[in-house]
This record gives structure tokens, C-alpha cells and sequence, in this order.
């Protein structure tokens, strides 16, 4: 009599079955060239195993030496990986293959501006641009170095050309707000920094930007309205009922300042040292 399972089914039919299903199961695939590779090394970067997606990468550069994509790659997992020496390398070889190419100029700079080397940063940074002028956040990266170095005129054109690129990005409205604040043109940077909040309605943190330009412009009702959206949208923020609070007391409202001055509690020194950030944009 044939040995039986706990399901019913005797011992030599389930292992001819469990066979054919072992038989039948798709086989993990082995990669086989060097697109295979990177493509094996970039969903391997993506659960976060940098390390395991090196070797593939390294494996597509040695297939296809002439590939600057693969060498692009490779510079990024080392890039990652703080092995920078090895990642400029990798940069400097895309480069020479293709010096047309925007991806690997983006990548030196990044290492560069990394290490404190803004100058040869912004230089890689205008060649990322050249080779892919429509790229805003490319512009954006020009222009925040720019800015950074003391170039100011320049960083401004920059900035400005990232939102004309990407006009429906709030993300690019409001660097371009924080710019015109730095530079001392508050209208501009209200108008941008509304654009900020009509493109990110979500957004708790622009409307309270909003806030603190208003309050700076001295228009105090706006900015309580401002602060109270950004409230509604993250109620949990302790810095925002004390800016809030600050607001309501310069309008006289010294109820509503009370309340959320106890809502906003005793800030921890996180809190604080960010509340006084805060006050120095007023």
C-alpha cells in the first residue's frame, strides 16, 4: 500500500507532482549581456544593494568598455558607496567616451560641490546644462551653486530659466521665492513662493513660508491666514503655533497668540534652535 500524505494523495504521485512543478517554475534569469547587467544592477541599487549591484555594473563596463552609461552607472554606486576617488574615475571615462553627454558632467559636479570644490562644481554643472538645456532641476542645481558661490546675477537667470522650464513645479517656484528673499525682493518672492503653494497644495511647509514672508512685507493678517493653512495641513507642528503665536500677538490678538503659544508647548532643542532659524527669514 503507497505511503499517503496528509492531503489524501499517495507519496509517489506528490513527488511526481512537486517534480513537475519544480520542472515548470520560471527559472531565475541568468544575465547574459551587458544591458543585462545594468539592468540587474539597477533594480539591485533600488533594494538598496549597492554593493551586489557594483559587481554587475563593473560586469557591464568590462563587456562594453565604450558604453559612458555604464561607466555613468558604475560612478554612481561608488558615488553612494563615499568611494569618490573610484567614482570621478568612472565619471572622467564617460566623459571622454561621450563629452556631449549631460549625465556624467551632472555626476562630476555633484562629487565635487560634495568636497567643498564649488568652482569645478559649477563648471560641471554649466556642462550638464549645455547638453540638456531643457532639464530644470540641471538649472536648478547651476543656479543653488551659483547662488552659494556669490554669483548672484547669474544664479538668478538660472533659477528663473528652471521655473520657465517647469512653470507647474512648486519645487522651482519656491527656491526661486527663497532667492528673490535672500536678495532683498520681497514682492517677487511672495508672488513665487504663492506659486510654490498653488503647485503644491500639500505642501505645509511652503504655505508656511508664505507666512513668514508676509509677516516680513508686514502684512500680518495674510500671513496668520497663511500659517493657520500651513496648521491645517501638519496640526502636530510646534514650530508653526509659535510662529503663529508671534503673529497673533503683533495684531493684538493676544487670545489667540495664548493658545498657540500653549499649543505650540515646550520645544525640545530640535524645535527651538529650527524656531530660530525661522525667526531670522522675519
Amino acid at each position: 500500500m503507497a505511503t499517503m500524505w496528509d492531503n489524501g494523495i499517495p507519496k509517489t504521485d506528490q513527488d511526481k507532482f512537486d517534480e513537475r512543478m519544480r520542472d515548470g517554475a520560471p527559472k531565475e534569469r541568468v544575465p547574459e549581456t551587458a544591458y543585462d547587467h545594468r539592468e540587474l544592477g539597477d533594480a539591485l541599487c533600488n533594494e538598496g544593494r549597492v554593493r551586489d549591484a557594483m559587481v554587475h555594473y563593473r560586469k557591464a563596463v568590462a563587456m562594453e568598455k565604450d558604453n559612458p552609461s555604464y561607466h555613468t552607472r558604475l560612478g554612481d554606486a561608488y558615488a553612494y558607496s563615499e568611494m569618490s576617488v573610484r567614482a570621478v574615475s568612472e565619471y572622467r571615462k564617460a566623459v571622454k567616451i561621450s563629452p556631449r553627454r549631460a549625465e556624467p558632467h551632472y555626476s562630476l559636479a555633484e562629487i565635487y560641490r560634495r568636497y567643498g570644490k564649488l568652482i569645478a562644481a559649477i563648471a560641471e554643472y554649466r556642462e550638464a546644462t549645455k547638453f540638456n538645456a531643457m532639464n530644470p532641476f540641471y538649472r536648478y542645481k547651476l543656479g543653488d551653486a551659483l547662488w552659494q558661490a556669490g554669483f548672484r546675477d547669474e544664479a538668478g537667470v538660472q533659477l528663473e530659466t528652471a521655473v520657465q522650464i517647469a512653470p507647474h513645479d512648486g519645487f522651482y517656484h519656491f527656491w526661486l521665492a527663497d532667492f528673490y528673499r535672500d536678495c532683498g525682493r520681497m514682492s517677487e518672492a511672495i508672488v513665487e513662493m504663492q506659486q510654490a503653494t498653488i503647485f503644491s497644495p500639500r505642501d505645509a511647509y511652503y504655505s508656511f513660508l508664505l507666512g513668514l514672508l508676509y509677516m516680513r512685507a508686514g502684512f500680518v493678517d495674510d500671513a496668520v491666514a497663511a500659517i493657520e493653512h500651513a496648521i491645517d495641513l501638519k496640526p502636530s507642528e510646534c514650530t508653526y503655533h509659535a510662529v503663529l503665536a508671534e503673529a497673533y500677538s503683533e495684531s493684538g490678538e493676544t487670545g489667540q497668540a495664548e493658545l498657540h503659544y500653549r499649543r505650540a508647548g515646550d520645544l525640545d532643542p530640535y524645535d527651538a534652535a529650527n524656531l530660530e532659524v525661522m525667526r531670522r527669514r522675519i
